[in-house]
């Protein structure tokens, strides 16, 4: 995102996948975890029921040059975004660094 502080209310995200070569998507996540401590599967994938966090809405999967957006509502808080996607090799998204945290007030 151009900011990672933003403010209440009904946000939209405008997403677009730079690729490489796998789909992504955007997974809004409201938790006071780190942006790497959120709970995994054994293949590395978040697991969005864990504790610790709830998940607000998502983007879903899009393809390698395809954009998407999405709006939610976001009270005040502190947020991850992350791409919960684990690729044809096994590669788990998230675990691959893309997450990032954002604050909302």
């Amino acid at each position: 995102p151009a900011t990672t502080t933003i403010m209440a209310g009904n946000v939209t995200f405008n997403v677009k996948n730079g690729g490489p070569t796998d789909p992504h998507e955007l997974v809004v996540i409201r938790t006071d975890l780190g942006p790497l401590d959120l709970p995994t599967g054994t293949d590395g994938k978040v697991d969005e029921a864990g504790a610790g966090m709830t998940v607000i809405g998502e983007i879903a999967e899009f393809a390698v040059g395809a954009s998407a957006s999405g709006t939610f509502d976001l009270a005040p808080g502190k947020y991850l975004l992350i791409c919960n996607v684990v690729d044809a090799d096994g590669d788990a998204h998230y675990g691959k660094g893309m997450t990032i945290a954002i604050t909302v007030e």
